[in-house]
């Protein structure tokens, strides 16, 4: 949600609608990184698409929540997410 909401994600526009609801549907639940102070921050820059400052301030967050969270693990729940038909695919 962080690398859509910085402008650096690659996704296409139903992809990244799709990880908004998903997001949406999680936020909730306990986490083990990610804590309040992040849920908050997307929250607010859900809402402040033309801010460059939280748009810079996001992408800080991104790249720490990065080092905290490996690459593999990232594109494995990305690949979970495809294997389950979340993502619509032209195939």
């Amino acid at each position: 949600m962080l690398k859509i909401l910085d402008g650096k994600c690659k996704m296409d526009a139903e992809e990244k609608v799709v990880m908004a609801l998903l997001y949406d549907a999680v936020k909730g639940c306990p986490g083990v990184i990610l804590g309040e102070d992040i849920h908050a921050l997307i929250e607010t820059a859900r809402h402040s698409h033309e801010d460059d400052e939280i748009r810079e301030f996001v992408y800080e967050k991104r790249v720490l929540a990065e080092t905290m969270i490996s690459r593999p693990v990232m594109k494995g729940f990305k690949g979970m997410i495809r294997a389950e038909g979340l993502f619509v695919t032209d195939n």
